[in-house]
């Protein structure tokens, strides 16, 4: 049981570490973490929109574990945008799935 803990501890300290090092060549997620103005996951969000990878939504996951609203608004704006109902099934909030299955998918 003892050696049970001692890899979870290192399974997620090595995911930790993966996650950093990730992050750390996002240049989205640099600027959105040093900047002042929005909170971080709403700024990245932004970002992606501007730059119109629908892709990047997932590292909202991946940087703000607890951001899904920010996560399905990032895919809904990209749907809308870009026409794609495709994009609208990569959202998890169900709220805003519907909605974006609504508006776009017609």
């Amino acid at each position: 049981m003892r050696y049970q803990w001692i890899l979870i501890v290192v399974m997620v300290g090595f995911s930790l570490f993966i996650g950093n090092a990730l992050a750390e060549n996002d240049s989205i997620y640099e600027k959105c973490i040093n900047q002042q103005t929005d909170p971080a996951p709403w700024c990245y969000q932004m970002e992606v929109e501007r730059i119109g990878d629908a892709d990047l939504c997932e590292n909202i996951f991946k940087y703000w574990p607890g951001a899904g609203g920010v996560h399905g608004v990032c895919y809904y704006n990209l749907a809308r945008k870009q026409k794609d109902c495709a994009l609208c099934n990569f959202i998890k909030n169900a709220d805003i799935k519907k909605m974006c299955k609504l508006d776009v998918c017609k």
